[in-house]
C-alpha cells in the first residue's frame, strides 16, 4: 500500500486534466508537464466563459486573424486550441454557435499567426478558484 505522502498513488494515469484555459491564460507549463505522462488538456472556458467571450472576441489580433481568413473570432479562437494541442469543448445553447464551434477543419493558422496568439498570453485568469 503506498503511502499518503507517495505521489504515484495513481494506478491509471489521467488521459485528460480540465482546466481553466483561452487566449489570455495559456498555461503551457501545464501541458508541457502533462505531456511526459500522456495526458492532455481539455480547455476549461475555451471561449473565455460567461461574461468574458466578447473581450475575446473583440481582441484586435483575433479580429485581424478573423478577417484574414474570412472567419468568425470563435472559430479561430477554437482552431487555435486544436493546433496548440488542447482540446476544446465550448458550451452552447444556441445551435447556429453549436454549428459555427464544429466548422474548423477547412483552415489552418500559420505559424506566424500562432505566435501572433501565443503572444496575447497574459497569464490572466476569469476565474481563482
Amino acid at each position: 500500500m503506498a503511502e499518503p505522502n507517495d505521489c504515484r498513488i495513481a494506478e491509471i494515469v489521467p488521459a485528460v486534466v480540465q482546466n481553466e484555459n483561452h487566449i489570455f491564460y495559456q498555461n503551457k507549463e501545464l501541458q508541457e508537464y502533462l505531456r511526459q505522462y500522456g495526458t492532455v488538456v481539455e480547455s476549461w472556458y475555451p471561449l473565455g466563459g460567461r461574461g468574458n467571450t466578447q473581450e475575446i472576441f473583440h481582441n484586435e489580433t483575433i479580429r485581424k486573424i478573423a478577417e484574414r481568413h474570412e472567419k468568425t473570432p470563435a472559430r479561430i479562437v477554437l482552431r487555435w486550441h486544436l493546433q496548440d494541442g488542447y482540446i476544446a469543448i465550448p458550451g452552447s445553447g444556441n445551435q447556429a454557435h453549436i454549428v459555427e464551434n464544429i466548422d474548423i477543419f477547412d483552415f489552418a493558422l500559420s505559424e506566424e499567426e500562432m505566435q501572433e496568439i501565443c503572444a496575447l498570453n497574459m497569464r490572466r485568469r476569469f476565474e481563482n478558484w
